[in-house]
């Protein structure tokens, strides 16, 4: 009997060290850049270095582990009294080593693999990168994210909830008698700056049921003349600004030769929240269903 209590205790303790080592190991996963990331066993700490990446956190609900952000981060709005380390491309090193952070989240177009080994290599703190260039892999990120900070049912439920909603655009688009032309104005003259192609904004006017008039363009925001822009003669002009629409119609309405588009003339401009529109998160959603709703109060319907 003494022999198989000992025998019970062995077991229960082998099991006991098998648990402890398994919590234990570090995960390794691979990131949107295609790099090898060592996560630690827990992530207890997070420093989020672009907005995308910090409004992905508080949407999954790991906001609490968000200790630190950069200095454009401000949605939602609690995120303004969490430490800032800095301007996203030059973080501050000093300050983002001194809160300690388990990981650094970043979402970005543009990042490349060197710049996100190099923060790593300095920092000696693991660099998980996203890089969203479609509606669908700011969707997929979204699952990708909740598998790096355990929060993969939340994201399953958020990312199926937000294709919902895109079919639902979907549908009602489909009573349109034409995809109408749309620019996306990015920055005003002199140096006029337009959504070009292969970005999440370009992939967003598609899902709201019209065509980027700059979609041949050969870089994803050129800088474009005035010349060009009337070439295109656009349905619809979009300017992502925090401005009221009534106020940018007046802008564009008095600026030199803008008075040759269709679309000023007739009144069929519009003014989004950058936010809604230039940040790959949940939001983005909300701008497609905004843009989709102006088309259709615009564009004549079957």
């Amino acid at each position: 009997m003494e022999q198989g209590v000992a025998w019970r205790k062995w077991v229960g303790t082998m099991l006991s060290l098998l648990l402890c080592v398994a919590i234990a190991t570090a995960r390794t996963v691979r990131d949107e850049l295609g790099r090898v990331v060592k996560l630690p066993p827990q992530i207890r700490r997070i420093v989020s270095l672009t907005p995308a990446a910090t409004e992905n956190l508080f949407a999954l609900g790991a906001g609490y582990l968000v200790v630190g952000v950069c200095s454009a981060c401000d949605y939602p709005p609690k995120v303004r009294r969490l430490p800032q380390v800095g301007d996203f491309a030059k973080p501050s090193l000093e300050r983002l080593v001194a809160l300690k952070p388990d990981l650094i989240v970043i979402s970005s177009a543009t990042i490349t693999a060197t710049i996100a080994d190099d923060l790593q290599r300095r920092s000696h703190i693991p660099v998980f990168v996203l890089r969203p260039r479609t509606v669908a892999e700011t969707l997929n990120g979204l699952l990708r994210l909740g598998e790096v900070v355990n929060r993969r049912e939340t994201a399953r439920r958020l990312v199926a909830q937000l294709r919902r909603r895109l079919e639902g655009v979907a549908r009602q688009q489909r009573r349109l008698k034409k995809r109408p032309t749309v620019v996306v104005e990015i920055a005003p003259p002199p140096n006029l700056m337009v959504a070009g192609p292969h970005n999440y904004i370009d992939d967003a006017i598609r899902y709201a049921g019209g065509r980027n008039a700059f979609a041949d363009a050969p870089q994803p925001f050129p800088v474009v003349s005035l010349e060009a822009l009337v070439a295109k003669d656009p349905d619809v002009y979009l300017v992502a600004t925090k401005r009221p629409p009534s106020e940018m119609l007046r802008e564009l309405r008095g600026r030199s030769g803008f008075d040759q588009l269709r679309c000023v003339r007739d009144g069929r401009v519009f003014a989004l929240d950058p936010d809604l529109l230039f940040r790959p998160t949940p939001r983005l959603v909300n701008g497609i269903e905004r843009i989709a709703r102006w088309l259709r109060a615009t564009i004549p319907q079957r």
